[in-house]
């Protein structure tokens, strides 16, 4: 498979790294904001990232969630999908993502 379409998981420190790029981001709903359209995710490290909806919130059906989306900037991303998510690995496989010694793993 092509890197071009690979969406690495990602904690809000790797968001930096992805500008401009597809990842997928798993974190706690803190707050929805219906009227700007956004919510702010604790992501698995404990950093906050804006996340820009796709029309409104009726995609957050759950307080933990994997945002796949593009990176606007080193804190924000626009959704393109959302999946309800249990959190109790997620920060363990972000980071063997980007171990070396998983490389060809990935």
């Amino acid at each position: 498979m092509s890197s071009e379409y690979v969406s690495p998981r990602v904690n809000s420190a790797r968001l930096p790294d992805f500008v401009g790029r597809s990842v997928r981001l798993v974190g706690k709903v803190i707050r929805v904001d219906d009227n700007s359209n956004e919510m702010i995710v604790q992501a698995s490290d404990s950093g906050e990232v804006k996340v820009k909806l796709l029309n409104d919130s009726s995609d957050v059906t759950s307080s933990y969630v994997e945002i796949i989306g593009t990176v606007l900037d080193v804190d924000t991303m626009k959704m393109m999908a959302c999946i309800d998510m249990d959190l109790s690995i997620v920060d363990f496989v972000a980071e063997k993502w980007h171990d070396p010694r998983f490389s060809k793993m990935f």
